[in-house]
């Protein structure tokens, strides 16, 4: 589609070769890490439907090692039901219930430094869930949140062109400093678009 608007197109004549960059680190990545060529990989395409992954996934990371703590948050919550993403999400979308989840996973009988590691991963998982509810996948939806974007509505702030591109630039930067595969604009355009269609879910404070 033709780009009428001068604003805009200056923002994807800016933002084009960094999107050039990070899909040759993609290709890079993925050739080096499966051995395939790098005209096998497509970057991350938008899924039509809300992404849902099994819980164990938020700390299934190749990028950095789980902290044992995971495994126990995990394996607790499991054992009251919660085993997939969108569980989680509804069972900690506010401070009381993230509260009690840390009380599930051992809270009264940890360290301080333990305990607040607990909360703040609670906190984080709750955030990516709420941003794969546009549609992103994990992955994606971590690099949003290292990138400043930690959930819907966050994310549905980055409405202008520029504020997309701003986006989606720190998303190039962190896809090489952490090693995540990094979408397309499109897919990152498409995930603001959706959030601002989304009611909040999930509360703070």
């Amino acid at each position: 589609m033709e780009i009428t608007n001068p604003t805009a197109a200056r923002i994807q004549q800016f933002l084009a070769p960094v999107e050039k960059a990070a899909n040759n680190v993609n290709q890079a990545m993925y050739q080096g890490m499966t051995g395939m060529t790098a005209d096998a990989y497509q970057a991350n395409s938008l899924p039509v439907t809300v992404q849902k992954v099994p819980l164990h996934q938020f700390f299934d990371d190749t990028m950095r090692p789980p902290h044992p703590l995971n495994y126990k948050i995990a394996n607790r919550l499991a054992m009251v039901g919660i085993t997939d993403s969108e569980k989680f999400l509804k069972a900690a979308d506010t401070p009381f219930k993230r509260t009690m989840m840390s009380y599930l996973a051992g809270g009264l009988f940890l360290g301080k430094q333990e305990r607040e590691y607990v909360k703040y991963q609670l906190s984080a998982w709750a955030g990516q869930a709420d941003l794969m509810r546009t549609g992103t996948d994990l992955p994606t939806a971590r690099l949003m949140q290292v990138s400043g974007a930690g959930d819907i509505p966050t994310l549905a702030r980055y409405g202008n062109g520029i504020d997309k591109g701003a986006l989606y630039a720190a998303m190039a930067a962190n896809a090489i400093q952490y090693g995540y595969h990094m979408p397309p604009m499109g897919a990152v355009s498409a995930a603001v678009e959706k959030a601002r269609t989304l009611p909040p879910q999930i509360r703070w404070n």
